[in-house]
């Protein structure tokens, strides 16, 4: 074979390939103009709406007694706009969210359908819940409310420079008494140690434990001795 005829058989197989690409190419964009309406009209066809979700909303109220420098009771206190109380989300039984009030509101987004319950928890067993059956709308809760304890009182209330809390002990107890804040901040350590039965009472003389002055919101005076939880909602003015 000459070199010439080598050349042109060269060529030709060039020119063969390029052919040949040149025709997959097209094959390939034939394809692609015939599958991508396909899949636009599956698509459409397709029903891409998110499940629908809901908001839950509610209050927290702290109750207390307005009682005189005497101890008598003037008439019920209540605070609806603590700020930073934490409130607990659940789904049946598993926890699925928290958040801090503020103003005494809260807000849960984002639900689906199904039973929630709002928690609330103080002080060992003092606390309070509201259970929805179904949120299939936006709601708003039932307001949760912290009840001071009936056995411990706190006078005067609102006070200024200082207020006294009464409370009876049953029997020989090591006691803890705290000030606290309802963002659950404690304060003052205003009694850790063993009391005999009887009634007592203790000053709060509205100062941190490191000696400085609250400022003037509300704070939760808690009782321990045991088991046995207590609270009384005191403002300082």
């Amino acid at each position: 074979m000459c070199a010439h005829e080598g050349a042109c058989d060269r060529r030709s197989s060039c020119e063969a390939r390029s052919s040949r690409l040149r025709r997959t190419s097209r094959g390939v964009g034939s394809i692609l103009l015939l599958v991508t309406p396909m899949l636009f009209s599956a698509c459409a066809k397709e029903d891409f709406t998110k499940p629908r979700t809901y908001t839950l909303t509610g209050r927290v109220r702290l109750v207390g007694a307005l009682r005189n420098a005497a101890g008598d009771s003037i008439d019920i206190q209540r605070f609806e706009n603590a700020d930073s109380v934490r409130v607990y989300l659940y789904h049946g039984s598993t926890i699925e969210d928290s958040t801090r009030t503020t103003s005494g509101g809260y807000r849960f987004g984002s639900l689906s359908g199904g039973p929630y319950s709002v928690v609330t928890i103080l002080w060992g067993d003092i606390g309070d819940t509201v259970s929805i059956a179904n949120v299939t709308a936006d709601a708003a809760a039932d307001t949760l409310v912290f009840q001071s304890s009936p056995t411990m009182i706190g006078f005067p209330n609102p006070f200024q420079d200082a207020t006294a809390v009464r409370f009876p002990v049953p029997s020989a107890s090591a006691v803890e008494l705290v000030a606290r804040k309802p963002s659950g901040l404690t304060v003052r350590s205003l009694v850790q140690q063993l009391l005999p039965a009887g009634y007592h009472q203790v000053t709060w003389d509205a100062r941190d434990d490191s000696g400085n002055l609250v400022p003037a919101e509300p704070y939760w005076i808690l009782y321990r001795a045991g088991s046995d939880y207590r609270c009384r909602l005191v403002v300082k003015t």
